[in-house]
């Protein structure tokens, strides 16, 4: 990044663990405790004045530099979008893998520190303490990437991509919003209540996410999207195919009883024998998984080695966690029958070799665990799946290649 980095805001409450530095393009998140690395030598005891006025001196906080590169009537701009990107930055996968709903408020505690006003000596309110929150998992790829659209919109502009980076940060924001936007003022009470009271504020966010991010058609929305969604995910085989069709279609006519009035609509999907499972629990995973296919799209991130049949995989975000919903055991266990009897083509090997690391995980998640939070996993009854289980099985008895994992998923499944 070309041009200084100016100290222009602080986040009281939020704490980088281990005291790293995170930079998203223009700008840096740095902790409180380095400022003598990151600020000139004639602010160091005006900052620490700051600090003090503000009762947070031993209080570990996050400091906000932004490049002088960025034109000062967008600097306002660019510190929104930066915070909602960091955010999602930190609790992404725990959203992608657990569907653990965050909490944003930390993040909204935002409190001037720029060079002329800690020079003018204007005392800040004392802030009361509350909880804050402290970012432990970060990952240095995705910041990278998305630093890289935000420096091409607030500083290179004329970038060809800045109008689908632009809708890339506005989809993320939308997102966020989805686990902020809620009747808050309640919570302050000390009550507790169910997720699912929120679930069709949450789908409306979602769609109008997915809506930014992907530019979906308002006139016919679902076909748009089946369109734009398949080739990222490689849907080419029919079964996994139709139910995601199913999920899509379900989804859309969930967000317009939502928004139009009607009877109750169900917010779980039901078009997997094997699932019963929150269209907003699937919806969250593919949005993120989207995310990152958008960024690897644009070569602002890579992904690992591609083959004919696995979408890509990124380092903290594997496909297979959202495909599973898209397919049955029975299916999936005939599918890698069929690719068995081809093994001698390299390509059906690594066919067969991905569907068994599918299987891996529905069973390692979803059949041992008999209770996964909002998931209900129903299992296809026995008889009709030991015949092509015993197939497979016998495969691998005859020194088919299969993932060690799945051998042993696959006894245990077949001894019930």
């Amino acid at each position: 990044m070309r041009g200084n980095l100016n100290l222009y805001a602080c986040l009281p409450f939020v704490e980088i663990a281990k005291e790293a530095t995170i930079q998203i393009g223009p700008v840096l998140f740095w902790p409180s405790s380095k400022h003598a690395q990151h600020l000139p030598l004639h602010l160091n005891t005006p900052f620490q004045t700051y600090l003090s006025n503000i009762k947070l001196a031993s209080q570990p906080i996050t400091c906000v530099s932004i490049s002088d590169e960025i034109p000062i009537e967008d600097r306002e701009a660019i510190l929104i979008d930066s915070i909602y990107l960091l955010y999602f930055a930190c609790t992404f996968r725990n959203l992608y893998y657990n569907a653990e709903v965050p909490h944003f408020s930390a993040f909204l505690k935002v409190i001037p520190a720029s060079e002329s006003f800690l020079s003018s000596q204007v005392n800040v309110e004392s802030i009361t303490l509350e909880p804050g929150v402290c970012i432990h998992l970060i990952d240095q790829e995705i910041c990278h990437g998305l630093g890289i659209a935000l420096n091409e919109i607030y500083v290179n502009q004329s970038h060809p991509m800045v109008d689908s980076f632009k809708r890339l940060i506005r989809a993320i924001r939308y997102f966020v919003d989805c686990f902020f936007e809620r009747f808050v003022n309640l919570v302050g009470l000390g009550l507790d209540f169910p997720q699912t009271l929120f679930e069709a504020e949450d789908i409306i966010f979602l769609a109008s996410s997915f809506e930014s991010l992907l530019d979906i058609s308002t006139l016919q929305p679902s076909a748009d999207f089946k369109h734009k969604m398949r080739p990222m995910l490689h849907l080419k085989y029919s079964h996994p195919l139709e139910i995601f069709w199913k999920w899509v279609d379900g989804f859309y006519d969930l967000h317009k009883q939502i928004v139009h009035g009607g009877d109750n609509p169900d917010p779980i999907f039901k078009g997997n024998r094997n699932f019963h499972v929150p269209y907003i629990f699937v919806g969250m995973k593919l949005f993120i998984y989207t995310i990152y296919y958008m960024l690897f799209k644009y070569k602002l991130i890579e992904s690992k080695e591609i083959d004919l049949f696995s979408p890509p995989d990124f380092k903290c975000i594997h496909p297979q966690e959202l495909l599973l919903f898209f397919w049955t055991e029975d299916s999936l266990i005939r599918k890698i029958s069929l690719a068995l009897l081809q093994a001698a083509d390299p390509q059906h090997q690594k066919e067969a070799v991905w569907l068994a690391e599918l299987f891996q995980e529905m069973f390692i998640r979803y059949y041992r665990m008999e209770k996964n939070g909002v998931v209900r996993f129903i299992p296809v009854p026995k008889d009709e799946f030991d015949r092509e289980a015993r197939i497979v099985s016998d495969h691998a008895a005859a020194g088919a290649t299969l993932p060690d994992g799945f051998l042993v998923a696959l006894r245990q499944r077949l001894a019930g």
